[in-house]
């Protein structure tokens, strides 16, 4: 999910999708160039399980996606940097 998407964004999304009994099982990575913290937070307030930002290699991608499947929650590096 990124935070800018047409049509719907993706805290809007996170928001709708989270908020669905029929979705309960389905777990959010944010995948976005925004690395602020307003972002951050507004993402795991909106239920997603991880942030990741783009600048991230295949193996952090993947990582963050196993971590996510698996119930856990990720965090960018960026973004619990003071």
């Amino acid at each position: 999910m990124d935070i800018r998407m047409p049509v719907l964004d993706g805290l809007a999304a996170t928001t709708a999708i989270s908020a669905d009994p029929d979705l309960a099982g389905v777990q959010i990575l944010i995948l976005t160039t925004f690395d602020e913290d307003s972002y951050v937070f507004q993402a795991l307030r909106a239920g997603a399980a991880g942030f990741l930002v783009k600048d991230a290699d295949t193996g952090d991608l993947l990582h963050a996606i196993r971590v996510v499947v698996a119930g856990q929650a990720l965090l960018t590096p960026a973004a619990t940097r003071p």
